[in-house]
């Protein structure tokens, strides 16, 4: 392939087809978990908001996940017509045209690699990092707010080099769109934020400032619309009043969110996973033998590397540990790492063609299997979802009222008539006689003193329970008798 065939254009058109390609030949809708469930919801209450309908209660989930994602959801509707697939529409056109960013901000970095080697790196490190791949074949926010958080690096980036004020102003609406799409990018994009500001204030350009300070309100704006109504914090969440430098050393944690959570290496080893983990590219140190002090030479890679820093230091004081979290990190270090891939590639290529096609074979090989393996997790839960959906339904007289927690918020996505309560909302002094409880007793040790297993222990202290139907990987349905 040379640097002037047209073939790589095409490749995040490729890739977007291929994620929609598999998802249906996977029958798999993107949603799995609770948070999945929660942006379809909140999708679904803004297109009705956009059509002019009334502003229901805002939930705790409003008040947890930031909007834009959801938006985008509600937006593309219009053109489905159907809220499930519009969101994966939006996660399958994140990755395609995260992937088309990425290479171009390569090409700012190192204007003078080849195009090829380029979207060669740009295929293996990013296309087929399990984690990437994951989101875009999920209907999660993760993918937005990265294709996001990279154009605001593209333009930033580019603003230093070029010096052109409309960079400027791209930037920080993006910034503000990333900002808005996941909560925690704030600390990715801060030390490119605070570098352009100094840069803007210390060249007295004071319309420029002034422009970016509107733009960026104005591309906030959306999400602070999407939170009105409420009298939560629009940049609020309950992570963040959770951190503490004590958990960079911890690997258990208790928390209100997660329950009591268990890991095999406390959080500050935790923060190395993008160097080496199957979860991004289990091959990547090879490129450190390859790697030169003059990388690090233009300040841009500096920047990338605060970025990195600061974004690592908010997650290692976080009260858990989520590889998808990660996956920021680990894209900002790839542009960091490139010439040492250029090197090998043109090199290799030039020296060593056989040996340096059998590592590529290898790696990419590698990259692949591991992209099934932590997609696998995702299809399992979307299997059970629909399966106790499925077998409920069956089960369920109309308009049942049912306690649950953990499927019960994807329970809502499918059997919209089912009156679902919240076991880990609150505390229930009662409970309605005639109703129904969904409970898996597996989840007693991640749980013990906390809300689910206490009004799950208040049940079977004071009601009579009748076993109605086994489920799939322990879970019951219980009729509350008397």
């Amino acid at each position: 392939m040379t640097s002037h065939s047209p073939l790589p254009r095409l490749f995040p058109g490729f890739f977007f087809l291929s994620l929609a390609l598999l998802s249906y030949l996977l029958n798999f809708n993107g949603l799995y978990g609770q948070d999945a469930h929660e942006y379809l919801r909140q999708s679904r209450v803004i297109f009705d908001r956009l059509q002019g309908l009334p502003i229901p209660p805002l939930s705790i989930g409003d008040a947890e996940f930031a909007g834009v994602y959801p938006l985008f959801g509600a937006l593309f509707r219009f053109l489905t017509g159907d809220s499930v697939l519009a969101l994966q529409m939006v996660s399958w056109l994140a990755a395609a045209m995260g992937l088309l960013v990425f290479e171009r901000l390569l090409a700012l970095l190192a204007p003078g690699a080849r195009t090829d080697s380029r979207w060669a790196f740009a295929g293996l490190g990013l296309v087929f990092a399990p984690m990437f791949f994951r989101a875009g074949m999920t209907s999660m926010s993760d993918g937005l707010g990265l294709v996001f958080a990279l154009a605001t690096f593209l333009f930033g980036l580019r603003a230093f080099e070029n010096r052109r004020g409309k960079d400027a102003v791209w930037t920080v609406a993006f910034a503000a769109l990333a900002l808005s799409t996941r909560y925690s990018l704030a600390a990715l994009l801060l030390p490119l934020v605070i570098a352009l500001t100094y840069y803007i204030v210390s060249k007295k350009r004071w319309l420029l400032l002034l422009a970016t300070i509107c733009v960026g309100l104005a591309a906030l704006a959306p999400h602070f619309w999407l939170k009105t109504g409420g009298t939560e914090n629009p940049l609020g969440h309950s992570s963040l009043a959770q951190w503490s430098a004590v958990n960079f050393f911890k690997s258990s944690f208790v928390s209100s969110n997660g329950g009591i959570s268990h890991y095999l290496l406390p959080n500050f080893l935790f923060l190395l996973f993008p160097l080496a983990h199957p979860g991004f590219c289990l091959v990547l140190p090879g490129l450190f033998f390859l790697f030169k002090k003059t990388d690090l030479v233009l300040p841009a890679k500096r920047i990338l590397l605060g970025s990195i820093a600061v974004y690592l230091i908010l997650l290692g004081g976080m009260p858990q540990q989520n590889l998808r979290h990660l996956l920021p990190a680990y894209v900002l270090l790839l542009p960091v790492l490139f010439p040492a891939w250029d090197r090998l590639y043109c090199y290799g290529f030039l020296f060593f063609r056989r040996l340096t096609r059998g590592v590529l074979i290898t790696a990419l090989s590698l990259q692949i299997l591991s992209s099934s393996y932590y997609l696998l997790p995702c299809l399992s839960r979307n299997r059970l979802e629909t399966g106790v959906a499925k077998e409920l339904k069956a089960v369920l007289p109309p308009d049942a009222t049912v306690y649950a927690f953990d499927l019960d918020v994807a329970l809502r996505s499918y059997l919209p008539g089912v009156q679902f309560q919240n076991l880990w909302e609150r505390r229930y002094p009662e409970f309605q006689k005639g109703s129904f409880v969904l409970f898996n007793e597996s989840l007693r040790a991640q749980w013990q003193g906390q809300n689910p297993i206490l009004n799950w222990d208040h049940l079977k202290e004071n009601y009579s329970l009748e076993l109605r139907k086994e489920l799939p990987k322990g879970w019951q349905l219980w009729e509350i008798r008397n």
